[in-house]
């Protein structure tokens, strides 16, 4: 191989490798990255076709559903026995959540104004305040009424699943799909 030649590939060959290198670190660490919040589920439950079904925790309840009547997914907070939270037959419906009209309607201006890069004009609620408390509802998965989640009831619906006890004695714990 002549003198030249070989002075022009040894740097190629070397400028080749670390370009590749690079390109592999960049795309490992963009892959971790996305395994953030994107992939994370919660739980919804359609009430009409009393079914359970996987969906991204962006979307505010109520949802269109997989089937049946339009617009009674709700989300349903799931608990299972430590070691069964795989098995469908193990899971059960502790509380389901909604959210009132107002607040679904809000929640979903400030998601649009984000999702456009332009601030939200109006004032935003935080999740531990009156307007945000009232506007969450809760009921029991066989239940028809509604509670607001600042209510005595709906503290009661929410928290009674913590005293169930798996065949072991062992206390549920809350799963996603």
């Amino acid at each position: 191989m002549r003198p030249q030649l070989k002075a022009v590939l040894k740097p190629t060959a070397v400028v080749l490798l670390v370009v590749a290198a690079l390109a592999f670190v960049i795309s490992r660490t963009s892959s971790l990255r996305r395994t953030g919040d994107q992939n994370a589920r919660v739980w919804f439950y359609d009430q009409s076709e009393k079914r359970l079904y996987a969906a991204s925790p962006d979307i505010f309840p109520p949802d269109r559903g997989i089937g049946g009547k339009k617009d009674d997914g709700v989300r349903a907070i799931v608990v299972a026995f430590r070691g069964a939270q795989s098995g469908a037959r193990s899971r059960r419906i502790a509380y389901l959540q909604t959210y009132t009209p107002e607040l679904k309607t809000l929640l979903d201006r400030v998601r649009a104004a984000r999702a456009a890069g332009r601030p939200f004009e109006g004032r935003v609620p935080s999740r531990d305040s009156d307007y945000f408390q009232i506007n969450t509802l809760v009921s029991r998965p066989e239940g028809t009424e509604w509670h607001p989640s600042s209510t005595p009831e709906a503290q009661r619906i929410m928290s009674e699943w913590r005293s169930w006890r798996g065949p072991d004695g062992q206390p549920p714990v809350v799963c996603a799909p």
